[in-house]
Parts: C-alpha cells; structure tokens; sequence
C-alpha cells in the first residue's frame, strides 16, 4: 500500500517552498501557484478602506504560522511593482477582490512604487530598514538615528506624487523580541505610524506578526508592556486567519494524484458522511464541501477538517 501510494500521491511543489520577500521580489515564478482566498481579498480591502477614507497608514497583519502572510504580502508588494508584467500577474490573482477602494489606494505609474522587503531578524529593526534602502538605491549610509531613517522614507514618499513607499517588516516580531531583550527603544514603531499619517505622499507601513505586539514584552515589567500596547495602537491590527473551508482547499490543491479507482468511491462515501454531519450542525457550510473534502484523498475527510482549527 505504501509503494502505491507513493506512486499515487505528491504535494505540489508550489507548496514545499516558503516565501522569502527579501529574495522573492520581483520574482514572477514566486507568485505562480498563489491562491488569494476571500480572507486575503479583505484583507487587502480593509486596508484599502483605511488608506483612502482616514490619515491612517501603518497596518499589522497578525496570524498563525502557515497562514499566507507573507505570500500574501509578496501580492501586494508585486501589485505595486515598477515591473508591469508582475503587476498584470498580481492583478490577475487578485481578480474580483480589485474594487475601487483598492484601485484608488494603491493607484501606481508606470514608475511603480518603492517596496522596502525587509525581514525580520535578532537585530536593530532601524538598522535593517536602512540597509535595505540602501540597497535599493545603490549607496553606503551610515547606521541614522530614527527620526533620521523616517525622514529619509517620507522624503521617498513625497518624491513619488503618482505612487508611493511600501515598507514590509516581515517577521517583525523577531525585531520586537530583540527590543525586548537588548532594551532597544520600541517607540521608533509610534513615531513610524505617526511620520506615516502626517506624510504628504503615499508612506505605507506593513508589519507582519504571529501574535499581538505586547505578547513580545511578556516577560517584562508591567509599565512596559502598557507601553508597547500603546505603541500597537497607532497601528490597524488586522488578523489573517483563514477558515476551515479555505484551509481544506488548500489541501486538496496542494495534493497532486493519480489513479484513485476503489480508494475514490471510498472517498466519496466517507466525504459525504462527513459533509452530512456538518451540514446538520453549521447551516453556512460551503456548498462544495464534499468535492473538496474529496480532493483531499488521501487524508481521511475529518482530519482534513480538523486541520483549520487544530
């Protein structure tokens, strides 16, 4: 049974790679494969939403490990991208999520945005921000100060009246546990937000977390994780969770089979006990939860279900 199964069954290899925004970039292979879920597409909307009706433009992305944030974040950054053949490329994977919040908000030329990819690491997050300008732009500055490194990013932003900057801290929360340890000043990240709203050009911050801001400041004082809590409210949390039915799609299009013959029939039986019990007891379920759970083979139609939550 193992040797067929072997034969039969594969992951897809667009799911065994990991995104890297650093690397990944201007990449068109990278996006190949991306499947942006409804989670995502409001995601994009609600951000789209804030950018275009408040001063607000420092945003959090918080989820699992897993979820999409980074590929996601790779989507946005292509849409934006001078490169157009890798815009049109984001643009057809966004398909009915782009409306006219999102078309006004991240509006582009044929110059494209300035993306910062930056990922997080046990280091100084000013000092990362900084290289990475600095290797966009060809040049060897000396390590700035904070209020510094902000005035060079506005001064970015407002060179680019038809477009816009897109800082991205990947993995922020391992600049935030290097803070918490070395005693790095974090109001950096206040005066970021605050610098971002104030800007007269486009100046839009992204910082992708695990978990909430003061969880990082756990095992410090009690002032100080009032303080870091303080901080991550100048900036719009918005979570990335994805639900169950869309963790299950995942799974079914990240399996690659063939030949299923007796173990499909099989399949389908136990897909449409399963479905029947969920339907009894969530009235919203999705309408294709059987053929999905059916593109799952060979994972047993509750694990598959059981996944999202787990």
């Amino acid at each position: 049974m193992t040797d067929k199964l072997e034969r039969s069954v594969a992951v897809s290899r667009q799911f065994l790679r990991s995104v890297n925004l650093e690397a990944d970039l201007g990449r068109s292979d990278a996006l190949q494969g991306y499947i942006c879920q409804d989670t995502a597409a409001e995601l994009i909307k609600t951000m789209a939403h804030h950018i275009n009706r408040t001063h607000q433009r420092a945003f959090t992305w918080t989820g699992p490990y897993g979820g999409g944030k980074s590929s996601l974040a790779l989507m946005l950054a292509s849409f934006v991208s001078p490169n157009m053949q890798l815009r049109q490329q984001a643009r057809n994977l966004l398909g009915p999520a782009i409306d006219d919040d999102v078309e006004l908000a991240w509006k582009a030329s044929s110059e494209g945005w300035l993306v910062v990819p930056v990922v997080g690491k046990r280091d100084s997050a000013i000092s990362a921000i900084s290289s990475a300008l600095d290797k966009l732009n060809n040049v060897n500055t000396k390590r700035p100060k904070s209020k510094e490194l902000i005035a060079r990013l506005i001064a970015e932003a407002e060179l680019r009246k038809n477009d816009g900057v897109l800082l991205v801290l990947d993995e922020l929360g391992k600049f935030l546990e290097s803070a918490a340890i070395t005693g790095e000043d974090v109001y950096f990240y206040q005066q970021l937000a605050e610098a971002a709203s104030r800007c007269n050009g486009k100046l839009v911050i992204v910082g992708i977390l695990h978990q909430a801001f003061e969880q990082y400041a756990a095992k410090l004082g009690r002032d100080t994780r009032d303080e870091w809590a303080k901080i991550q409210g100048r900036y719009i949390d918005i979570p990335l969770i994805v639900r169950t039915d869309e963790v299950i799609e995942l799974v079914g299009r990240a399996i690659e089979k063939q030949g299923l013959s007796l173990s499909q029939n099989v399949m389908e039986n136990l897909a449409e006990i399963t479905t029947d019990v969920i339907l009894k007891r969530k009235l919203n379920a999705p309408k294709n939860l059987k053929s999905a759970l059916i593109n799952c083979w060979p994972i047993h139609p509750v694990t598959s279900v059981l996944l999202g939550p787990i």
